[in-house]
């Protein structure tokens, strides 16, 4: 067979703005100085000796020359560390090939206070960097620092490695030959040849230009079926005040004031092309030798004017997220409705070229530094706050070479590859589960705004989303690799395979660097095997991931035992069980039997051995029952799998595995989740097994029984809450009435009537139209009584809500109008736990529609 043909890709130029920055609605580039025969000048070269200022691109001097490793690292971001040191670790020649002149990405530019989420699910190279960061500050780890004590730890990380490290070399374009990547050029000219390459741009750059498949945007919730993608108008960093705005007050035809978009508002969940806005993560002090905040070259007041509105209306928050480091510095991040967010001025940032993205660093240098020089110096913000803001000013010992100014943009956002696994919603909500983690991540889902758009003549930010996930969840080793037939030697660390609203949670620092360490070893194993990176066996590197301390299961050791089997069994109907157990041992283990047990009333019958004679290092064995459950206490009720493996020397593991068990809902009763929920009916007894963050302002988490479309505008509903689990003080039970229960989040004309386990009964109603419960009426009790019957009555738009202790004898817990109650609206009961770590019951009896 003739070797196949070798092509070239090109990602970036360094010039053309192009049509998408013009039409993302903020500046061109500036254009170049013109000699006298009008033919643009260059821009000034900068040499390694010289210091470029505050910029992301500059031109850099030819330097040609071939370099051949095994692998190539491309990014210079805290990823592309762990990835090249893990590599270096594993006895490969390793090329780390840097944009710029810094190592360590946002973790050395400002982002000095982790988004850690769980810190228990943080191990690896990710765990050591901190731990490294400790040893600085004298403790055991240190999750805050100062950006050049980070930036300190990474170069001498490196300097411990053989590490060869290119600055200053940008990715011009890629050679191709079949599927695989031959070489990197870069712009200067540099050639770097390579066995296995690793992205660790946090843009996706050397995926893109060897023609991986990607995304940039927001997916519609209806793509993958979530909940949280797409178009969000939530309560979080929303403006408190309505806020008009016009360049003239109260009249269109003026013109919206900077800051705002005339683009239409959207539709919740409905898709687009807009990414969560960007910032620089500054770092303040209030030292004495603090540096003033400048005022840029290109400030215009009438940027701020928005924010100066909102300082009049009696709102102060755009500088509230302001976390302590070590030392008397602080890292500020955006907070609050106007902040340090220039919300709407990346859209051309994934896919612009050098000067595209330059024009847009600039642009966020002029908005920020012009928004803190506002702050300090416009007489016409408010004294108190010029006094405060002055408190503060740059540091002196941080970013030297540029003014205090950190040197990196913080792109929150860019490409995401599409890969054959695309971490969801559903990973983040533990609904489905990777069968084949490499770290895991825990953090919130956390989106920053998108747009900023007039809605009902005043304005609105869209596109913040903070939820958290159930805990801590797997990232797919298919995640960080293209899709099979694509590119068979290129693995991704931080433009990784994910949703918009997942990749919110996964894209902090810490887990970047555990995908970094996890690519270094699966290129390793590929090398070694001589096989594609999608190719490489799974069990093994599984294995290598653990000797090396990474957490890729939750909790911890959930890995020695693995669990396929359903999360909820009816009574009676048998189901498939498989436990697997993974020898993780450095020795073959000999005798190895497993077991499993279930409760009292249940049937196991083997369906496959049970006993085996040996399983070798990071081998696998495993066993299949038939499993029948016993009818449950309950319509719904959780029980436990208990599995067990042990062999010759005496050792053993066992795991759990919790499955509900359930009653079916029979017709015309329905049901709808915004969470993980199970359901179960028993004649007139109604039981909710869920989870659910919470049921306020923003989170809308919940499991509901209902009758779809029964309640018209003269409608009485009463159901008595028989028991609730305590998971949480705040856990909620009760009735609802609402337009579409399966609207989770967006749905109008919702009102609901819950009892909680401590302090008594709400009445919670959506007044604003945000699709969450935001108004309340208490009733307090302490203890609160079960069972507790619940009364909510609707006529027309008005609802009145009452609660009895004995059935017979109602107390009023208020009225309330709901003018977005539709004509004909679901009727039912609902339940939220509180909590995401695990199932709450709660059991109502006699829902009954007069």
């Amino acid at each position: 067979m003739p070797a196949p043909e070798p092509t070239r890709r090109t990602v970036l130029g360094a010039a053309g703005a192009g049509a998408l920055w013009l039409a993302a609605g903020v500046p061109a580039p500036a254009a170049s100085a013109t000699s006298a025969a009008g033919v643009p000048a260059p821009a000034a070269v900068v040499g390694p000796d010289q210091h470029p200022g505050l910029r992301y691109w500059y031109p850099v001097p030819r330097d040609p020359g071939i370099v051949r490793t095994d692998v190539c690292v491309y990014g210079g971001t805290s990823a592309g560390v762990t990835a090249a040191v893990r590599a270096a670790q594993a006895g490969h020649s390793v090329a780390l090939v840097v944009f710029g002149r810094h190592l360590g990405g946002l973790s050395s530019a400002g982002l000095g206070a982790t988004d850690t989420g769980r810190i228990e699910s943080i191990g690896g190279l990710s765990r050591e960097f901190y731990r490294r960061l400790g040893q600085h500050y004298g403790r055991p780890e240190s999750f805050t620092f100062e950006p050049h004590v980070a930036e300190q730890t990474f170069d001498s990380w490196i300097e411990e490695t053989d590490v060869e490290v290119y600055r200053d070399h940008r990715l011009q374009d890629v050679r191709m030959v079949g599927d695989r990547i031959h070489s990197l050029r870069a712009e200067n000219g540099k050639v770097f040849i390579a066995k296995a390459f690793i992205d660790a741009s946090y843009e996706g750059d050397l995926l893109a230009a060897a023609g991986v498949s990607y995304t940039v945007g927001r997916e519609s919730n209806a793509t993958y079926g979530e909940t949280l993608n797409g178009v969000q108008f939530r309560s979080g960093h929303q403006f408190q005040r309505q806020i008009d705005p016009y360049v003239v007050p109260g009249d269109p035809a003026s013109g919206l004031l900077q800051g705002v978009s005339a683009d239409p508002p959207g539709s919740t969940g409905q898709g687009d092309q807009r990414i969560q806005a960007f910032n620089f993560r500054v770092c303040l002090t209030r030292a004495a030798d603090r540096r003033p905040f400048p005022r840029p070259p290109n400030y215009d007041a009438r940027r701020y004017e928005l924010l100066l509105r909102y300082l009049q209306a009696g709102v102060w928050d755009a500088m509230r997220l302001n976390t302590p480091m070590p030392n008397g510095k602080t890292d500020l991040n955006n907070h609050g409705a106007v902040s340090t967010d220039n919300i709407g001025r990346n859209y051309s940032w994934p896919d612009g070229d050098h000067a595209t993205r330059e024009a847009i660093f600039q642009d966020h240098v002029t908005y920020q530094q012009g928004l803190l020089w506002f702050l300090a110096n416009d007489p016409r913000v408010p004294d108190a706050v010029r006094t405060e803001v002055n408190g503060w000013g740059l540091t002196h010992d941080e970013f030297t070479g540029t003014g205090g100014w950190s040197h990196e943009l913080y792109i929150r956002e860019a490409r995401r590859m599409v890969a054959d696994y695309v971490i969801t919603e559903h990973d983040c909500r533990w609904t489905v589960a990777a069968p084949d983690p490499i770290a895991l991540a825990s953090y919130t889902m956390d989106s920053h705004n998108c747009a900023r758009v007039v809605v009902g003549g005043f304005a609105r930010n869209e596109g913040d989303v903070q939820v958290p996930p159930a805990g801590p969840y797997g990232i797919s080793y298919r995640a960080i690799v293209p899709a099979r037939g694509e590119c068979a030697n290129l693995l991704v660390t931080c433009a990784i395979s994910a949703s918009h609203i997942a990749f919110g949670s996964a894209r902090m620092e810490p887990v970047f660097m555990a995908t970094g360490h996890a690519a270094a070893v699966a290129a390793d194993l590929a090398l070694s095997s001589g096989v594609a990176v999608q190719d490489v066996p799974y069990p093994a590197l599984r294995q290598r991931l653990r000797a090396d301390g990474m957490v890729i299961t939750w909790p911890p050791n959930a890995g020695v035992l693995a669990f396929d089997a359903p999360d909820e069994l009816r009574p009676g109907a048998a189901g498939d069980v498989t436990v697997t157990f993974v020898n993780e041992e450095p020795a073959t283990v000999t005798g190895v039997r497993l077991a499993l047990a279930a409760p009292a009333g249940w049937t196991v019958t083997p369906s496959t051995p049970v006993e085996t004679g040996a399983v070798e290092p990071g081998a696998e064995f495993a066993a299949t029952w038939r499993v029948t459950a016993a009818a449950p206490a309950e319509p719904v009720s959780q029980a436990a799998l208990d599995a067990t493996v042990t062999y010759d020397d005496g050792a053993g593991h066992s795991a759990t595995h919790a499955v509900a068990v359930a009653e079916p809902v029979q017709p015309p009763l329905q049901t709808a989740a915004s969470t993980r929920a199970h359901f179960g009916q028993r004649g007139a007894r109604l039981a909710i097994l869920g989870n659910g963050v919470d049921l306020w302002t923003g989170v809308d988490h919940y499991g509901a029984i209902f009758h779809d479309g029964a309640a018209g505008p003269a409608t009485t509903a009463t159901v008595t809450v028989v028991h609730q689990e305590a998971t949480d003080p705040n856990a909620r039970a009760g009735l609802v009435f609402r337009n579409d229960l399966r609207g989770a989040g967006t749905s109008a004309g919702y009102v609901a009537l819950v009892v909680k386990p401590e302090n008594g009964l709400l009445l919670l109603w959506d007044a604003d139209g945000s699709g969450t419960v935001e108004s309340v009426l208490r009733a307090p009790m302490t203890p609160s009584p079960y069972p507790v019957h619940l009364r909510l009555v609707r006529s027309q738009t008005r609802f009145e809500g009452s609660y009895s202790i004995d059935g017979t004898t109602w107390q009023p817990i208020g009225a309330i109008d709901l003018p977005s109650a539709a004509p004909t609206q679901d009727v039912g009961v609902l339940s939220c736990a509180h909590v995401q770590d695990r199932l709450g019951l709660a059991v109502f009896e006699n829902l009954t529609l007069t």
